[in-house]
């Protein structure tokens, strides 16, 4: 093992003192060293959650800036930030990241062992011993405000036509109002390897849970655990909609899977589900008045159902897509949907679909525009209508779940 190999496993050690949290989600994680990133960043891709650092950046910071930087990324883990779909707009996309890095900084206190980085030597227009983090004092703002309340000050403050890009790379120009302040403290690549994934999404809430039950926030006080924990808080419950709206297809049996890993004793150690009974018939609406970010908000929720059971999807506009094709996905076969359509939309062909195939549990991912559905068309089956954010819910025969965001 190299000396730079023995510094970094030993303030990996030093997590276990200051933030047993940090400690606990970091063990868990490839760590990688990369001249690709400025400095620090957390990434999803497949289902598992890497650490990325810059050899140069980690050896320039003091052993107290250190943990410091890894008790941040790990924050990002545990708000769920790196499975945050980010804007497909580079200029919402960077105040996202801005507004991320305030809500966890703003929690993370100096204290014996931790210690805010600094600039080593001047860099632009930030001078050596300045603050290397970005905080919410700099842009005249509050202490442990939520992401959502930063981003909204900041869309505020720095409208997007203020917010300027130059070079190749689409480094922020450090003349315009925000860049002025963030330049030099934000990787120009930060959130770039943030990914949607249900999958991470409830390893981490399955890691917060250990956590509480165990006492190891740490240095973490009560705002911060408070925020945490409301971060836990799914869009879509489907643990609890599948059970209690669609309660039939589920036994009280148990069976291990990795679908969940064990409550007590976490990774690698294989947990409980409900044992399936009946798989789920899911339509999703792929008609024109669905956007492309729906679609993808789709793809998270089936992925989310497929936590619980099996999926028989079909896409649909105003006609079920290759109605003859049966393909029962699960979570690791979510990568295959291929969705079709994009026509208009009409919903009777769905039911005329799922009674032809004596389907009794029907799930809808649609926007909801389209005629009126007649409820006789529903008998017999238990239905879920999840409706997009600014989706129509009227006149629809069953459950109706509205997407919040």
């Amino acid at each position: 093992m190299t000396d730079f190999e023995k510094s970094f496993q030993g303030t990996i050690c030093r997590l276990l003192v200051y933030s047993p949290f940090s400690f606990n989600l970091l063990v868990g994680m490839n760590t990688v060293a990369t001249d690709s990133v400025e400095t620090m960043g957390v990434c999803v891709k497949n289902g598992r959650i890497s650490l990325r650092y810059n050899p140069q950046f980690f050896v320039s910071l003091e052993e107290g800036e250190r943990t410091y930087v890894l008790i941040h990324e790990m924050m990002h883990v545990l708000l769920h930030h790196c499975t945050h779909r980010s804007s497909s707009d580079r200029r919402r996309a960077y105040k996202e990241n801005v507004a991320m890095d305030l809500a966890i900084n703003s929690l993370i206190y100096e204290e014996t062992g931790i210690k805010i980085p600094r600039f080593k030597e001047d860099v632009g227009n930030c001078r050596k011993g300045d603050v290397m983090s970005l905080l919410p004092m700099m842009f005249g703002y509050k202490n442990c405000l939520s992401f959502e309340q930063y981003l909204t000050l900041l869309d505020q403050d720095f409208p997007d036509v203020t917010v300027q890009f130059v070079g190749g790379d689409g480094e922020i120009d450090e003349n315009c109002p925000l860049g002025e302040i963030t330049r030099w403290r934000l990787d120009n690549r930060h959130g770039e390897g943030f990914e949607e994934d249900a999958y991470i999404d409830d390893y981490v809430r399955n890691v917060v849970e250990n956590i509480g039950r165990n006492h190891g926030w740490g240095h973490l006080d009560g705002t911060g655990i408070e925020m945490v924990m409301k971060a836990q808080e799914q869009p879509l419950n489907w643990g609890d909609i599948l059970r209690l709206k669609l309660g039939p297809f589920l036994s009280y049996q148990k069976e291990q899977s990795r679908r969940r890993w064990n409550k007590h004793y976490g990774k690698p150690f294989l947990g409980y589900t409900t044992k399936c009974v009946e798989p789920v018939a899911v339509y999703a609406d792929t008609s024109g008045s669905v956007g492309t970010q729906d679609l993808s908000r789709f793809i998270v929720e089936i992925e989310r159902i497929a936590n619980y059971t099996g999926v028989y999807l079909w896409s649909f506009d105003i006609a079920v897509q290759d109605p003859d094709e049966t393909v029962l996905f699960n979570r690791r076969s979510i990568a295959q949907i291929e969705f079709k359509g994009r026509g208009g939309t009409s919903f009777t062909p769905i039911f005329e679909h799922a009674q032809e195939r004596h389907f009794s549990q029907v799930v809808i991912l649609t926007d909801g525009v389209a005629e009126k559905v007649d409820p006789d068309l529903a008998k017999g089956m238990d239905v879920v209508w999840v409706i997009t954010k600014d989706g129509d819910t009227d006149n629809k025969p069953g459950t109706v779940i509205k997407m919040d965001r």
